[in-house]
């Protein structure tokens, strides 16, 4: 955490004089629209072939991302803002290390995932799920539970584990269609 952190955790952090409907709205998105992004992949993925791709995507994405995080926890054992005394909390949570953000990190993987997986309206994808995840992250560094170098972490741990969850499953297919292939041929000779 540097000096700069700091400055732009104060900075986006809410304070007393915080119209209490905006603190309110940032614990729906911290709290609350996780669950509703997570509980939206099961309709997803009952429509159609290519959208469980997607579900499949985000899915193994957020499990990478889970996994770095509590892997980069054990590493990097860096304070929250309101063990050090910084800000206000507005949210009640435990002083478990911060860096990075499993809720950053995991959204990101959960948006990033659906993305790169849909053939069809990119753009609409795009500002949904991204906004989604622009949401949870802000929520976070809003409610004194993390620095915005934390999010920031956990924004691009989640797009990287999507990355590598879209690449695992393009080679799989592509094994798979290789496995298929070459049993259709033996079993036309």
């Amino acid at each position: 955490m540097t000096s700069l952190d700091q400055l732009l955790f104060l900075w986006l952090n809410a304070t007393p004089a915080t119209p209490e409907g905006l603190i309110t709205l940032a614990r729906w998105f911290s709290e609350a629209l996780p669950t509703v992004a997570l509980l939206a992949l099961i309709p997803l993925a009952l429509s159609g072939p290519r959208a469980r791709k997607q579900v499949l995507g985000a899915t193994l994405a957020m499990l990478l991302a889970w996994v770095a995080v509590r892997g980069l926890r054990g590493v990097f054992d860096m304070p929250r803002p309101f063990t050090l005394g910084l800000g206000h909390q507005w949210l009640e949570h435990a002083g478990t290390p911060s860096f990075p953000s499993y809720h950053a990190a995991v959204s990101a993987a959960w948006s990033a995932g659906l993305v790169f997986h849909a053939r069809r309206n990119l753009r609409a994808w795009v500002l949904m799920a991204g906004g989604v995840t622009l949401a949870i992250a802000w929520s976070r560094v809003f409610l004194g539970v993390h620095f915005v170098s934390d999010v920031a972490m956990g924004l691009a741990l989640g797009v990287t584990c999507a990355l590598l969850a879209r690449q695992f499953i393009t080679s799989a297919a592509w094994w798979l269609r290789s496995v298929r292939s070459r049993q259709v041929g033996s079993e036309i000779r």
